[in-house]
């Protein structure tokens, strides 16, 4: 029996600086977020275009978001699926 923690996907320290901090500006290079050869998610292209047009709406409508620096950091947990249960922002309402 083999157990893929594919939580652990994309941390190598050897293979991306700062593994463990998000950084949308970093370079891109091939990850595993969506598989890999015959594995590959098939709907990956949808995925990535809801994802774009998501939060571009949201950047839209919501005028200076960012991360509310007073709020602790976002804890990044889980096992099959990562993320903070939360993430605190703040912006300007019009």
């Amino acid at each position: 029996m083999v157990s893929v923690a594919l939580g652990s996907a994309d941390h190598d320290e050897a293979r991306w600086d700062d593994a463990e901090t998000w950084d949308p500006d970093r370079a891109p290079i091939p990850h595993l977020a969506f598989g890999t050869g015959p594995h590959q998610c098939v709907g990956m292209h949808l995925a990535r275009l809801e994802l774009r047009v998501g939060v571009e709406v949201m950047l839209a409508r919501l005028r200076h978001l960012h991360l509310d620096p007073d709020a602790p950091p976002p804890l990044i947990q889980g096992y099959a699926f990562r993320g903070p249960d939360r993430l605190a922002v703040l912006f300007d309402a019009d």
